[in-house]
């Protein structure tokens, strides 16, 4: 999840309020040592494990904390060596942005895209359920080669992706939809995908995923009101779907950042944790959504009009359905259902980043939320929003 910026903060593509600064407290070194322990206890006695200083990637990335590392070792006499990416939940004194981070999901959806589609995506060679190693559950994955794109600052202030010809950005464009078209093309059986079912009240995927949004709503806010997304929530219940397509395996956070780039095509598509299964139109909406999003952003905080030729909807629309043979249904409520989303996150972020001192305590409620602008907007009925 990105941190979003609003309307109100001032107008600089560098401005400090774009970047989230701090999201740990742990201890590096200490980490390591303890990773250093682990790995003897996995790969044995004789494996004689060497672990490089840890260290974060950076650019986006803001749920679970992450660290990359490369890593020695000796296994049946022969040397090994790799580099790895370990995944654990945040700290509390990170103040997490999720009530609860389910790394059994995160694996299993990763080792099931990996086996049954084209989509690139990292092996995850070790996982550990236990606390007692770092006092947290994690897993490792290898890691592989790839520019990010930057969340924070967004993308749409600087780096190569901005930087790119119309023509590359547009192979950038398909690359993402054609992710989309692969991990909703997975064929699996109800068991296989079993655990990507949200537990959460509501007959069909699309109420209980819904549903979900409103508890993780109701716990972040910590007893705040925010009517904004209040009468967002009261918008959408009330413009509800008259049809829901089939549930497939979503990703659950479609957006350039969480790939890694190499040649303007994408070497690992990351980021798992709120996969499940839902509507195909949750993902293609979510993507659309995004890259609106940090449009509007640019244009409110720099008058630039950044990169408006891409992922635009009917573009995107008109690319899936031609990929998969799928028939889109009422895009736009997903889009803003996007928006939901992204508002729900942004308070987090947003008391998240007054712990830190990276903010000032608005008196102003609606100011933790980012994306109030286009909230209003919807809000107001504005047409054509998210074209």
């Amino acid at each position: 999840m990105s941190l979003g910026i609003g309307e109100d903060n001032p107008v600089s593509a560098l401005d400090e309020s774009l970047i989230m600064k701090r999201t740990s407290y742990r201890d590096a070194d200490e980490l390591r040592t303890k990773l250093t322990h682990w790995f003897s206890r996995v790969l044995g006695p004789e494996s004689a494990p060497r672990l490089s200083p840890l260290k974060a990637p950076g650019k986006a990335g803001m749920s679970s904390e992450t660290l990359l590392f490369d890593m020695d070792w000796t296994e049946n006499g022969k040397q090994r060596s790799g580099r790895f990416v370990a995944r654990l939940p945040p700290p509390m004194d990170a103040f997490p942005i999720f009530p609860r981070y389910d790394f059994d999901l995160q694996v299993g959806v990763m080792r099931l895209v990996g086996g049954k589609s084209q989509v690139p995506v990292p092996m995850v060679p070790w996982q550990e359920r236990a606390s007692d190693t770092l006092g947290v559950p994690f897993f490792v994955m290898e890691r592989i080669d790839g520019e990010m794109v930057p969340d924070s600052p967004p993308y749409v202030f600087g780096g190569w992706l901005l930087e790119a010809s119309q023509e590359q950005q547009q192979q950038v464009q398909h690359q993402l939809v054609a992710i989309l078209a692969g991990i909703h093309g997975i064929e699996a059986t109800p068991e296989e995908t079993a655990f990507l079912r949200i537990e959460q009240p509501g007959d069909t995927p699309l109420q209980r995923h819904f549903a979900r949004e409103k508890a993780l709503h109701e716990w972040g806010r910590n007893g705040m009101r925010f009517t904004l997304i209040e009468r967002l929530f009261d918008w959408l219940e009330a413009r509800w779907p008259e049809r829901e397509g089939p549930a497939v395996i979503n990703w659950g956070d479609a957006r350039p950042a969480n790939v890694l780039w190499r040649d303007f095509r994408a070497t690992a598509v990351l980021d798992w944790e709120l996969a499940a299964m839902a509507p195909r139109e949750m993902d293609v909406g979510y993507l659309i959504f995004f890259h609106r999003y940090f449009h509007h952003v640019a244009q409110i905080m720099a008058g630039t009009d950044a990169m408006p030729d891409f992922l635009r909807r009917d573009d995107v629309v008109t690319a899936y359905e031609r990929m998969t043979g799928a028939r889109l249904q009422e895009i736009d409520w997903f889009i803003t259902y996007g928006l939901l989303q992204q508002a729900i996150v942004e308070t987090r972020l947003s008391q998240r980043r007054i712990q830190f001192g990276e903010m000032e305590r608005p008196a102003n409620l609606d100011e933790y939320i980012y994306c109030r602008g286009l909230i209003q907007q919807v809000l107001d009925g504005r047409a054509n929003l998210w074209a």
